[in-house]
Parts: C-alpha cells; sequence; structure tokens
C-alpha cells in the first residue's frame, strides 16, 4: 500500500502524529540556538518564586511557543505525510491554548480543509487546521496552514 500524502487527502480527512516526548535539553537547546534564554523557560527557581506565575497556577519552566511550532511540523515530517512539499506557504490563526512543560508528549492533528490542483497542474495547495495535543489531550496550540506540494 502506498504511503499517505497530504496533498492526496480531500476535505475533511484527518490525521493524527505519534507523540513527541518535549525534553529539557530540547528547551534549552531551542532557547541557547535562538537566544530566548529567559527564566520563564529555564528556571525553574523564577517559576517557583514569581507571584504572576503563581497566580496563573504554572506548574515550571514553559515550553516556547515557537519551538511547539517546530514540533508540530516535525511531527508531520516524521510521519512522512509531507515528503512532497515544495513550500509553505502560510501559517494563521495560531492561539496558545493551554501551556507545555518539559516531558510533555505531544502530537499533532490535522484536518484539511482545501485541496486545489494550481493551474500548472504539476503542484496542489493544501490548507489545513492543526492542533497539538497534550497527553492528557488538552489542545495546547492550534493554527491554520497552507503548503504546496508536487502533484504525484
Amino acid at each position: 500500500m502506498a504511503e499517505l500524502r497530504i496533498q492526496h487527502m480531500k476535505v475533511g480527512d484527518k490525521f493524527v502524529t505519534p507523540a513527541k516526548i518535549v525534553t529539557k535539553t530540547d528547551v534549552e537547546t531551542f532557547c541557547t540556538i535562538t537566544g530566548m534564554i529567559t527564566p520563564t523557560f529555564v528556571s525553574d527557581a523564577f517559576i517557583k518564586s514569581s507571584e504572576l506565575h503563581q497566580a496563573m497556577g504554572i506548574k515550571g519552566p514553559l515550553v516556547p511557543g515557537q519551538l511547539q511550532i517546530g514540533i508540530f511540523m516535525g511531527n508531520l515530517v516524521q510521519s512522512r505525510i509531507l515528503d512532497d512539499a515544495i513550500i509553505q506557504l502560510g501559517t494563521s490563526n495560531v492561539r496558545y491554548a493551554a501551556p507545555v512543560y518539559a516531558y510533555d508528549m505531544l502530537r499533532t492533528e490535522i484536518e484539511i480543509t482545501g485541496n486545489r490542483v494550481a493551474k500548472s497542474g504539476d503542484r496542489v495547495i493544501v490548507d489545513y487546521k492543526w492542533e497539538v495535543k497534550n497527553q492528557d489531550d488538552v489542545t495546547v496550540i492550534q493554527g491554520d496552514n497552507t503548503c504546496m506540494f508536487k502533484n504525484v
């Protein structure tokens, strides 16, 4: 049986990836590479001593939203559903719905909202909404994407 590709899916079709565990090393490496080294992401002591975080119920250092987006895309790439991707055309309506912590398990769920062949005939434009859910089935981040794929 041929592997599933997103450009072959129809409006309303859904796909769920396996989960990825976000490690503390993932967070520290991402923060170091991007320069986003802030106590909110890397300091247990800061979270425990911060009245604002205590009032919001934050349990520990947070996983940056930008890393969450990278994990969502990585989940799809690892699932091989995007193998024929040419380019991502846009992301919109991103909403951070719940906190993410190191050692959370994140899976990506998508639903196709548009699928059309480009005028050239050799490319397919796919619109999909996506959600990232944690091990408790809580949506932590969501949004919409439009991507271009080879028409194979």
